[in-house]
């Protein structure tokens, strides 16, 4: 222990305070530990000095509740999207299971048991899923800002979602579904499943998005909060000049004006009406990518089309029917295809002399030596 004129260094009693304390300086900032004797702040003293100069001194953290990093980062995401509202059901089930309770005192266990809760309550795997998302997004942005540690949403893992159920539109359902929708709501299904946009991107265009000149709908803000311009086929610019030409078209309207949760309600009494049930608005998405993938559009120019990320992503939206991949696979029964070709050549011995004549005169050998390799081949 340092002494200086006969006094302990780094130990004191405070004015007001009781017990002994060790006061140590780190990081330019004063740092007080109280003790109940005086040898003990002496003994603390010196461990803390010696965990200073192997750089294994630490502040005690302080305990910071859920609720306060939960809604922090609901007020932070929500001020960045358009659509307000979407996690607050999810946060209102983890801030009802931890609530005032030290975020970093959260353990694994504690958040499996809540997402088994949720199953037994006959929620899906992929709400859980989403459940988890928006947890993991909590514990990332506290981690970065230094309120915990770690991240125990990050070591729970995830329910395995089983999407088994494929669900695109043949042509004749497509006809069926647009005859029992009422008329002023055909444009907008039509125009989904030419563009794959969804349904808010679609609701929320307004006529100064489409660029005539170019043939594109621009779309401000995705799901994923980016801007995208889309392709439009002659079969989405003629309902769109359609559309223009029954009304004024002011930049600023909306070209479907829309209420979505009614849009949604007709939607889906038509598609019950159509026998297509079960089948989602989101459904004309996945019909979308599934046509191109038929027509033989490739992976990348699917995600561009599509606005995915990654090929599972594309995965999930892309599918390919029965008859189509049928098609495939008998084409290969076709005449002159490599197979065939090949299984006639090899059994025919005439062919298999001018071959070998051809391969000889290519090579600049001499006849002889094409019967020795003749009667060697057949040997």
């Amino acid at each position: 222990m340092a002494r200086k004129h006969g006094i302990d260094r780094g130990i004191c009693q405070r004015k007001g305070r009781t017990g002994w304390w060790v006061r140590l300086m780190h990081e330019g900032r004063e740092r007080w530990h109280k003790c109940d004797t005086k040898s003990q702040a002496r003994a603390l003293y010196g461990r803390l000095k010696a965990d200073q100069r192997e750089g294994r001194y630490f502040e005690k953290p302080h305990a910071v509740p859920f609720r306060e990093i939960a809604r922090e980062y609901l007020r932070t995401v929500e001020a960045r999207r358009r659509k307000k509202g979407d996690d607050q059901s999810r946060m209102n089930r983890w801030l009802a299971a931890f609530g005032g309770q030290d975020a970093g005192t959260i353990t694994i266990r504690q958040i499996e048991k809540v997402l088994t809760d949720l199953g037994t309550d006959g929620k899906q795997p992929a709400t859980l899923v989403r459940h988890l998302t928006v947890l993991k997004a909590v514990f990332n942005r506290a981690k970065r800002l230094g309120l915990v540690k770690d991240n125990p949403a990050g070591l729970v893992k995830a329910p395995q979602v089983n999407n088994v159920l494929v669900r695109y539109l043949l042509p004749d359902q497509e006809r069926a579904l647009l005859s029992h929708l009422p008329e002023q709501y055909g444009p907008i299904v039509l125009t989904a499943l030419h563009t794959g946009l969804r349904q808010g991107e679609l609701i929320r265009l307004v006529w100064a998005d489409v660029d005539w000149n170019m043939g594109v709908l621009t779309i401000h803000e995705t799901k994923a909060g980016e801007r995208r311009r889309v392709p439009m086929n002659s079969t989405v610019v003629g309902l769109l000049s359609r559309l223009k030409a029954r009304g004024h078209a002011h930049p600023i309207e909306r070209i479907f004006p829309f209420d979505a949760r009614y849009l949604r309600r007709t939607f889906d009494e038509a598609v019950k009406a159509a026998g297509l049930t079960p089948f989602r608005f989101h459904d004309l998405r996945h019909t979308f990518a599934s046509r191109l993938a038929m027509q033989g559009a490739n992976d990348r120019t699917l995600m561009v089309l599509g606005g995915w990320k990654s090929p599972a992503m594309l995965s999930r939206y892309a599918h390919l029917s029965p008859t189509h991949l049928w098609k495939a696979v008998e084409g290969l029964t076709q005449a002159g295809t490599v197979t065939k070709t090949v299984t006639e050549e090899t059994t025919t011995d005439d062919d298999t002399q001018k071959l070998l004549k051809d391969l000889v005169s290519r090579l600049g050998l001499e006849p002889r030596a094409l019967a020795l390799k003749g009667r060697c081949s057949t040997d």
